[in-house]
């Protein structure tokens, strides 16, 4: 049988959640905002002819690359996350700023590269 637990649990989220959830998070994020963008959006900085499928297999990679490495700073923050307050901010806005940075580097280069 299960101990029942001593005291009460802390606020938020007590459970620890994995490092490959946050990247596989990361990484379903990009490509859905990636996907959205060339499905809704109007094609900005794209060549008139349709690339290969090899070289959209390597956009994709890299921008999935990306969201794994935004994902993993998400995870690398999850301490000051627990803390609360003004730590709970920064941390948001760390992992905000990180994850905005990676994918607009990697938009950089797959839009160099596409010319």
């Amino acid at each position: 049988m299960p101990q029942a637990q001593d005291g009460p649990l802390p606020p938020g989220n007590d459970v620890p959640v994995r490092l490959a959830t946050r990247i596989v998070q990361g990484v379903g994020l990009a490509i859905g905002i990636t996907l959205f963008r060339i499905l809704v959006g109007p094609p900005i900085g794209l060549p008139p002819s349709l690339p290969s499928l090899g070289v959209v297999g390597g956009w994709a990679v890299l921008i999935a690359a990306a969201g794994g490495l935004g994902g993993a700073v998400y995870y690398m923050t999850e301490g000051w996350r627990r803390q609360g307050g003004w730590r709970k901010t920064a941390a948001n806005v760390a992992s905000l700023l990180a994850y905005c940075l990676l994918l607009f580097a990697a938009l950089l280069v797959v839009l160099s590269q596409a010319r």
